[in-house]
């Protein structure tokens, strides 16, 4: 199971902010993530099975205000990588209920500015402490999920 956020950078295009567990991904499925921001799908939550892996990748795209982006709003991705065996409708509440606590979380909009050139890093502290918030509200939501999965027979 493998958790990951991807989001719309203004200059670069579409790039993964974070993932859990913090190893690296293949770098197919980073291609089918980042890709996923060029279709042109009407729905916010879908699923792809990659069935040469045997693997699920369930998504939801969603907005958040943000001060800093044009038309001020930043463009995200929450997604899990997962066997093809659990149901994704257990997933969706998992995914909105992360989402939700990111978007209702005063300023989050400054994590996704973490690796941006132009901030002052010696300066610029609430971006690192917006961005560790990000990855807490993940960790947190993680541990949920598979603790209602484990208990699942």
């Amino acid at each position: 199971m493998h958790l990951v956020l991807t989001y719309f950078h203004q200059i670069r295009g579409p790039e993964i902010l974070m993932s859990y567990p913090e190893i690296e991904l293949e770098q197919d499925v980073i291609e089918k993530l980042t890709k996923f921001f060029d279709l042109e799908i009407n729905e916010t939550f879908f699923e792809i099975v990659l069935i040469n892996k045997h693997k699920k990748i369930i998504n939801l795209f969603f907005e958040l205000h943000s001060e800093w982006s044009r038309g001020k709003k930043e463009l995200a991705m929450l997604s899990l990588i997962m066997d093809e065996k659990f149901q994704s409708q257990l997933i969706y509440s998992f995914l909105v209920d992360a989402v939700q606590k990111i978007i209702s979380t005063e300023n989050i909009f400054k994590g996704f500015y973490k690796n941006d050139l132009f901030r002052d890093r010696g300066k610029d502290i609430e971006i690192d402490l917006k961005y560790q918030s990000i990855k807490e509200i993940l960790y947190f939501c993680l541990i949920k999920l598979i603790e209602r999965l484990s208990s699942k027979p």
